[in-house]
């Protein structure tokens, strides 16, 4: 084969056209040209440059295909999905989970099944019905025809081996990252069901929101800003009995032992003190303001100093050292807040007096004493502390003056408790980082869907809270790789699509263009740029 120039003119001008066109012998013994393909107008050079192209493709055998024989036929996410797979390959996540499940006959893959449903999280949470629905028609992956069964069956298989899988993926991170677990951060949260839910469901202090919803308590464990254990416990368990649970799992499953255990006022009290103490932990806990003799006492104490954040160590007694913290700032809300808010109880308190005592003259049904005390413990609801309510012939009330000092007094303070050798301004610091738990039952909850839940059995919520755990271990890992929070990393990788073109009742899987922001994190990751076609699923 070979290239042919043909000219033509028209009106006086000379117009160029090229064809690709081989010898052939006819019938006869003679030879004749014959025309393979025409390639229409040439305009330039670069039209002649391109033309010289496709006769060399002819020539390598590859099939030429007109952009009108093509179709788009959907487009599947690839960006996230793919970064996200080759972190949860080299941090070992996913050796740590085909560990875990050696040994299970299935007729699937079950880790990755595990992978697609965490990634799910970062893309559209919701049921596992639109997981299923999700990894089967909009997700890139060589999983496919994925059973809706798996879902369930996976979420099942993850709690069995929780135990072993948190343990081995600890393992891993600390043979591929190195984390740092000097110390150790544990915190609570509750999440609500919709409906009745399992056995786990019970009602509870809901930091929610919602106390007319049954819930489930969640703890996590986390060290370097990974989360490395979590504990699901029915929703009316305590704050402090769950504590000696995270301890034990820190010295018998993790083999932790020389860190400081970080936590925070809720999960205080005598006895988790001496459960500490007891395993040889030491602690920077934070007390309770009110209701504590010796925390009473030591809260009202000056912060001597002129920084704005500042610390000071006032009592010490058995290994315990209490460090009381100032925040200027925060005192002047803190007071501000206060002063406003026992301004607003005593002007809503006298409105109500007055409408009390009008009801009995006007008519109409008079308003009891019953009546008027219940609405006079909404106004004062959050000021409790500071107002005493009574009746006598009408509504009646002070301000606490003990109690309105002793508010004041603490403004903008709170107490520390440690047994570790950490000056009391690094104790501070380190008590702080605490917000980083927050942070993740934040992103738990309002970005991975953990709530509300829609399980009926216990081990359908331990699964599907056991895979935003792993979503939220995803999370962190990106960021600590990129030092982007993941919002940033996902908005830049989310455009990064497969096109999957018909072409001949055959597809193509087909990415679009890379951007230079794109190259950019899929390198910080250390991952490879997706092929521009991709391999079919």
């Amino acid at each position: 084969m070979h290239l042919k120039r043909v000219t033509s003119k028209y009106k006086g001008k000379t117009y160029e056209y090229a064809q690709i066109v081989k010898s052939v012998r006819r019938e006869d013994g003679k030879s004749s040209i014959e025309v393979v393909k025409s390639l229409g107008r040439m305009k330039s050079e670069e039209d002649w440059e391109w033309a010289r192209s496709v006769l060399e493709s002819m020539e390598k055998g590859e099939e030429l295909v007109k952009l009108k024989d093509l179709k788009i036929d959907r487009q599947l996410e690839l960006g996230a999905i793919w970064a996200a797979d080759d972190v949860w390959r080299n941090c070992g996540i996913q050796k740590a989970l085909m560990d875990s499940f050696a040994g299970r006959n299935t007729e699937y893959n079950l880790e990755r099944v595990t992978f697609l449903l965490t990634v799910n999280r970062f893309y559209d949470p919701s049921s596992d019905q639109a997981a299923h629905e999700w990894i089967n028609e909009k997700a890139f992956s060589y999983t496919t025809d994925v059973a809706k069964e798996w879902v369930y069956r996976s979420q099942k298989k993850l709690v069995e081996e929780k135990e072993v899988i948190e343990r081995r993926i600890l393992e891993e991170l600390k043979a591929t990252l190195d984390p740092s677990l000097d110390l150790v951060f544990y915190d609570l949260t509750s999440t609500y069901f919709e409906g009745v839910g399992p056995e786990l469901a019970e009602f509870g202090y809901s930091r929610d929101g919602r106390p007319d919803r049954v819930q489930i308590v969640l703890g996590i464990v986390m060290a370097d800003g990974i989360p490395i254990a979590h504990q699901v416990w029915p929703g009316n368990t305590t704050d402090k009995t769950t504590l000696e649970e995270a301890v034990r799992d820190l010295k018998e499953r993790f083999d932790i032992r020389n860190v400081v255990f970080v936590a925070d006022r809720g999960l205080i009290s005598s006895d988790n003190l001496e459960e500490l103490e007891d395993e040889g932990y030491d602690y920077i806990l934070s007390t309770n303001r009110r209701k504590e003799d010796l925390a009473e006492d030591l809260l009202v104490k000056d912060v001597p100093g002129d920084d704005k954040i500042r610390t000071e160590e006032v009592h010490s007694e058995n290994g315990r050292k209490y460090i009381l913290c100032l925040n200027e700032e925060r005192r002047e809300k803190d007071l501000e807040r206060l002063k406003e808010g026992r301004e607003k109880c005593d002007k809503e308190l006298w409105e109500l007096r007055d409408w009390f005592e009008e009801s009995q003259e006007g008519p109409g049904r008079p308003m009891t004493e019953k009546g008027v005390i219940k609405r006079a413990e909404k106004i004062i609801r959050g000021y409790k502390r500071i107002f005493d309510l009574d009746f006598d012939e009408t509504l009646e009330w002070r301000v606490k003056d003990k109690e309105w000092k002793y508010e004041k007094a603490i403004a903008g303070k709170f107490l520390l408790v440690t047994t570790s050798d950490l000056d009391p301004t690094k104790a501070m610091e380190k008590y702080k980082e605490l917000k980083d738990v927050e942070r993740a039952f934040h992103e738990l909850k309002n970005m991975l869907n953990l709530r509300p839940v829609y399980h009926s059995t216990d081990k359908g919520v331990r699964g599907h809270t056991f895979i935003c755990i792993l979503g939220l271990l995803l999370r962190r890992l990106m960021e600590r790789k990129t030092d982007m929070l993941f919002e940033e990393i996902f908005e830049k990788l989310e455009p990064l699509k497969v096109n999957v073109i018909d072409h001949r009742k055959e597809e193509i899987y087909q990415r679009n263009e890379l951007t230079p922001s794109q190259e950019k994190i899929l390198e910080s990751l250390n991952v490879e740029n997706p092929p521009k076609i991709l391999v079919t699923p």
